[in-house]
C-alpha cells in the first residue's frame, strides 16, 4: 500500500510539472502592477457598516489572522492533557520541538520575572509576520484578481475640470467561460503614441537618408581628390581622368538608390514592428502606416472618449489599458502592516520599561540628576537624549527593514517567473529562508529591546560605585 501511494504521488508530481510547462509555454505572463500601498478593490467592495473600501492587503492580513486562529485550535485540541500523556507525531511535534527551541533561545536572552511577557509578544510578532512573509510563496496571491483598467482623472487647470488618462498597462482578451484575461505579449498602445511613433519612424528616415547623402558626398569628394592627385603624379597620360568622367556618369543612379535605400530600412523596421504585433493578435500600435496605402490619418478631435469604468467584454475594453488588481496582496508589503506591528512593538517596549522600573523608567531618556553633581553631568543629560531619539528610530527601522526585503522579494519572484516560468524554484526557496529570518529578527529585536528596558541604569552605576569602595 505504502509503494503504491508513493507511486501515485510521483504520478500527481509529473501531472504538475507537466501543466506547468504548458502553462508556461501557452499562457503569457504578466508582471502585476507593481506600487507600494495597497490596492483598493473596485466599487461596491466596502468593509460591512463602514465606507472604507477593502485593499488586497488588508484581505492578506485577515487571511493570516485566520489562519493563525485555526492554528491555535488546532494545537490546543493536539496538545496532551497531561505531562504522562504522549505528544502526537507528525506537524505539532515538529511545532513543539520548534516552540521549546525558541523558548529556550529567548529565556537566554530575556530570561527572568519577565520572562513569559517578553517571550509572549516574541512569539506572536513571529507566528504573525511568518505567515505574513511566507504568503508571497502561494500560487494565486499577487497574480490572480480583478480585470482593471488602468485610468485616473487628472486635473486641467486650465480648463478647471478633470480629465480621464491612460497610463501603462496591457491587452485583454476574453477567454474560456468568457473570463477576462491580459494579454502580457500585448502591451497596450495609444492611437496618439503609435502616430508618434510613426512620425519618429519618419524623421529618422529622413535623418538616414540625410546621413547616406552625406557619406556619398563625402566619398565622391575624397574620389576627386585622390583622382586629381594620381594625374599630378606617375599616371599623366589623362587616362585616369577619362575613367574618373566615365565613372561620373554612373554615380547618380547609384546615389539615389543608395539614398532612398537607407530611408526605406528605416520605415520598413517599423512595418515589420506592426505586423510582428499583429501576428501575436494585438489590437493597438497594428494600424497602417503614414507611407502605406489606406492610410488613414489620426484625428484627435474625432477620437472616441474613454471610460473610467468599461465593460471588459465590450468594444470600449480596447480603447483603455488593463491591469490585475490581485485580490490577495503579501501584507508585509503595505507599510501600514509593517508601521503597525513597530508601534505595537514600540509601545510593549515601553509598557514593560514602566512595568519593571515604574516612574523611574524615564531617567533613561531624562537623566538631570548628576546634571550639577558632577563634571559629567551634560554627557548624561545628552546620552539620555539619544536614548529617546533612539526609541523612535527604531519604529522606521523595524518598519521599512520589513517592508524592503519582503517588496523586494515579491518583485524578484515576479521578475524571475517572468524570465523563467518553468524554474523558479530556487528563489521560491531562498525567499523561503528569507521570511523566517525576517520575522525571526523584528521578534527577536523586540525582545531585546523590552528585556533592555527592565534593566536600571542607575542600579548598575550604583552598583560600580559600591564595588570602587
Amino acid at each position: 500500500m505504502n509503494s503504491f501511494w508513493n507511486g501515485k504521488r510521483r504520478f500527481v508530481a509529473l501531472l504538475m510539472f507537466l501543466a506547468g510547462v504548458f502553462v508556461a509555454l501557452e499562457v503569457p505572463p504578466v508582471i502585476p502592477f507593481i506600487q507600494l500601498p495597497g490596492e483598493k478593490f473596485p466599487e461596491g467592495f466596502d468593509i460591512p457598516l463602514t465606507g472604507i473600501r477593502w485593499t488586497n492587503t488588508m484581505v492578506g492580513s485577515v487571511i493570516v489572522w485566520v489562519v493563525l486562529l485555526l492554528f491555535v485550535v488546532y494545537v490546543a485540541r493536539r496538545r496532551p492533557k497531561d505531562g504522562n500523556e504522549v505528544p502526537p507525531g507528525g506537524f505539532y511535534y515538529l511545532f513543539e520541538v520548534l516552540f521549546e527551541g525558541l523558548m529556550g533561545f529567548v529565556g537566554g536572552i530575556a530570561g527572568g520575572r519577565h520572562f513569559r511577557v517578553i517571550f509572549n509578544m516574541f512569539m506572536t510578532i513571529f507566528l504573525v509576520v511568518l505567515m505574513a512573509n511566507w504568503m508571497e510563496l502561494v500560487p494565486g496571491v499577487d497574480t490572480i484578481g480583478f480585470i482593471h483598467p488602468h485610468v485616473k482623472e487628472k486635473y486641467d487647470a486650465q480648463k478647471d475640470e478633470y480629465k480621464l488618462v491612460t497610463t501603462d498597462g496591457y491587452e485583454i482578451y476574453q477567454g474560456f467561460l468568457g473570463i477576462s484575461y491580459v494579454n502580457g505579449q500585448c502591451d497596450w498602445i495609444s492611437p496618439a503614441a503609435e502616430a508618434a511613433a510613426d512620425e519618429a519612424a519618419i524623421v529618422a528616415a529622413s535623418a538616414a537618408a540625410a546621413a547616406a547623402e552625406r557619406t556619398l558626398t563625402q566619398d565622391a569628394a575624397y574620389a576627386r581628390y585622390q583622382a586629381e592627385h594620381k594625374g599630378h603624379g606617375d599616371d599623366a597620360t589623362g587616362e585616369g581622368g577619362g575613367g574618373h568622367g566615365d565613372d561620373a556618369h554612373g554615380e547618380e543612379p547609384l546615389e539615389s538608390n543608395t539614398v532612398s535605400l537607407a530611408s526605406a530600412e528605416v520605415l520598413a523596421a517599423r512595418v515589420a514592428e506592426k505586423q510582428a504585433r499583429l501576428d501575436r493578435g494585438c489590437h493597438t500600435g497594428v494600424a497602417t502606416a503614414p507611407w502605406q496605402d489606406g492610410y488613414e490619418p489620426y484625428d484627435k478631435s474625432k477620437a472616441k472618449g474613454i471610460s473610467l469604468h468599461p465593460d471588459p467584454s465590450s468594444e470600449e475594453a480596447k480603447l483603455v489599458p488593463w491591469v490585475v488588481l490581485p485580490f490577495v496582496r503579501v501584507p508585509s508589503t503595505d507599510l501600514n502592516m509593517t508601521l503597525t506591528i513597530a508601534l505595537i512593538s514600540f509601545v510593549m517596549i515601553q509598557y514593560i520599561g514602566f512595568k519593571a522600573l515604574g516612574i523611574g523608567y524615564l531617567t533613561k531618556f531624562f537623566n538631570f540628576g548628576t546634571l550639577f553633581k558632577s563634571p559629567l553631568g551634560g554627557i548624561d543629560v545628552a546620552v539620555g537624549l539619544l536614548e529617546l531619539i533612539g526609541d523612535f528610530a527604531k519604529i522606521l527601522s523595524f518598519s521599512f527593514r520589513l517592508l524592503g526585503n519582503i517588496f523586494a522579494g515579491s518583485i524578484l519572484l515576479f521578475v524571475m517567473s517572468f524570465l523563467i516560468p518553468i524554474l523558479p524554484w530556487p528563489f521560491f526557496i531562498l525567499e523561503f529562508f528569507v521570511g523566517v529570518i525576517q520575522a525571526l529578527v523584528f521578534a527577536l529585536l523586540t525582545a531585546i529591546f523590552m528585556n533592555l528596558a527592565t534593566i536600571s541604569h542607575h542600579h548598575d552605576d550604583d552598583h560600580d560605585h559600591d564595588e570602587a569602595h
